[in-house]
């Protein structure tokens, strides 16, 4: 039986899992690790990232798209805490990942050692679990587990915390092979009370979102929708589950919601809650809903029991994954007579969809309706956080081939390192990413990621000049009392050529299309700063 390092088997064991790809910042608490992977540089690929906030990023893009764990490697205490947004980006988002902590040796615990942290309370309450392997001949047992539990149920993050001493111990043991990810189904007698509950339905309606969607279960929601004439509600940042150009698409459930949203939501007498968490931005800091018995009748289907009557109790509620769902109510052919009820929603959803005027002369309403004609029609989308991310929310649409990646967390910083780890998953498509000008600056060191692996997103940079979504509530509650919101940033140029970029500056609706030909033709990534008014707000006057 062959002898190893304990490092060995922990990169045997992420190729065996089907990992081709991890991102990080390498550190001396895990060299054991860095080592193990030059053997293996042809199966897996270590992207080295520029801190460890975005390398956590990148991995949690990367799980999402792919609906597999991303996989993240960073050293103990400094790096493990910076890499904590991206793991509660995951838990917000659903996403299954996997964060690696290099740890200090075992014999210095509770000393409070160099960079000495407690993951497990650190840690505990932004991830599905936290463990520290301290034997080396449990590495394969536990790093199994960690994709067990990151990828089966709610997806989510987990930690795994490895002491530099285990790493370098030798052990016999082997590594796990592939574990699938496990997850309720529907049954025929769930489906069966599905449907004939919608069917007694006057005003039957859909809101769905979460985490452990397919391809196939994204069809499957539009085809039964559609077939059904049931209006669809997306939740928070998952617009890209249904086609937004379906006859039954109303819109996304996000800030500022249309008061024509809001009624069909309040005079529905029967929501299809499909895998959604009755969150703070779905149901409007909980105001939606009465609490905690909605005059709707809910039906709540979630992955995880957890979910269920978790906030609000349900009319019915079932635990199964969302394609199960959504393909039993298919297959069950619903029925009722809907179709007047779903195009008057559709055609209310459609007015909230016309330009609005803006105060300057950069209309990013009518930018959205230019990438609609003109972007790639598998496009991938990014965001971080602001008013900005708003524009894009609104009005782009999205076709069963795009994807949307963003944070349900919140996190500024996020689209950048999104757009690199879209462009290393698939290099060919094309990757936009909307940004603030505040948001951009916290992640803007990742363009030597992109330069380093020669990748080319397109960003689109809303400046001005201002943290926008703070200011905006500055202005509401302290009127003519701005303090700390007003940013005086770099020339963009000058940034997008240190790191190789192209770059187009656009004050006007009309520069925007030449700006974007001239992206799409780039060699490597390309940069356009759009101007906009500091007293232009997202639409509806929202965060």
């Amino acid at each position: 039986m062959s002898v190893q390092r304990a490092a060995d088997v922990l990169v045997e064991c992420l190729i065996n899992q089907g990992v081709s790809r991890v991102f990080g910042v390498p550190g001396e608490s895990y060299l054991s690790v860095l080592d193990a992977f030059v053997d293996h540089q042809t199966e897996i690929k270590f992207v080295t990232a520029r801190h460890e906030g975005g390398a956590s990023f990148m991995a949690e893009a990367y799980g999402k798209l792919l609906g597999q764990a991303g996989v993240c490697f960073v050293t103990r205490g400094p790096g493990a805490t910076n890499a904590s947004i991206g793991v509660h980006t995951a838990m917000q988002n659903s996403t299954p990942m996997i964060l690696f902590i290099g740890q200090i040796g075992r014999s210095m615990t509770d000393r409070e050692a160099f960079q000495e942290i407690d993951y497990r309370m650190f840690f505990g309450p932004i991830a599905k679990w936290v463990t520290q392997i301290d034997d080396p001949n449990r590495v394969s047992e536990l790093v199994a587990r960690a994709f067990s539990v990151a990828t089966s149920g709610r997806p989510g993050p987990v930690v795994v915390a490895l002491p530099e001493d285990m790493l370098r111990e030798m052990t016999s043991v082997q590594a796990a092979k592939a574990v699938p990810s496990l997850s309720a189904q529907a049954t025929k007698a769930h489906i069966s009370v599905i449907k004939d509950e919608i069917t007694k339905a006057a005003r039957p309606l859909i809101i769905c979102g979460g985490g452990g969607w397919t391809d196939q279960g994204r069809n499957d929601l539009q085809s039964f929708a559609e077939a059904a004439n049931i209006p669809v509600i997306c939740g928070f940042r998952n617009q890209d589950l249904m086609d937004s150009n379906s006859n039954s698409y109303i819109g996304d459930a996000s800030f500022g919601k249309p008061e024509a949203m809001k009624r069909v939501i309040s005079e529905s007498d029967c929501i299809l809650a499909l895998n959604i968490r009755f969150g703070e931005v779905v149901t409007d800091g909980w105001e939606m809903f009465n609490f905690p018995h909605p005059q709707q009748k809910i039906i709540h289907t979630h992955i995880s029991e957890a979910e269920i009557n978790k906030v609000y109790h349900c009319h019915l509620g079932i635990v199964a994954a969302p394609d199960s769902i959504v393909s039993g109510l298919r297959s069950a052919e619903v029925k009722g007579d809907w179709g007047d009820y779903c195009r008057k929603a559709r055609s209310e959803f459609l007015k909230t969809r016309e330009v609005p005027k803006t105060i300057g002369t950069l209309n990013v309403a009518k930018i959205c309706n230019y990438l609609n004609l003109h972007a790639d029609k598998d496009a991938i989308y990014t965001n971080g956080a602001g008013n900005y991310a708003i524009w894009s929310g609104k009005y782009l649409n999205y076709s069963k081939h795009h994807r949307l990646l963003a944070p349900q967390s919140g996190a500024m910083g996020a689209g950048i390192p999104a757009a690199i780890a879209a462009k290393t998953a698939f290099p060919d498509r094309q990757v936009i990413c909307f940004a603030g000008d505040g948001d951009f600056q916290m992640s803007c060191n990742e363009l030597g990621t992109a330069m380093q692996q020669m990748l080319d997103p397109i960003i689109l940079i809303h400046n001005n000049g201002s943290y926008g979504t703070i200011r905006m509530h500055q202005e509401m509650r302290y009127p003519d009392r701005v303090s700390a919101t007003e940013l005086t940033n770099p020339q963009f140029e000058f940034l997008a050529q240190a790191y190789g970029f192209g770059y187009a500056r656009i004050e006007t609706d009309a520069d925007f299309p030449a700006a974007f030909e001239q992206a799409k033709k780039a060699a490597f990534g390309f940069i356009i700063e759009m101007i906009t008014d500091p007293r232009d707000i997202a639409p509806n006057k929202t965060i």
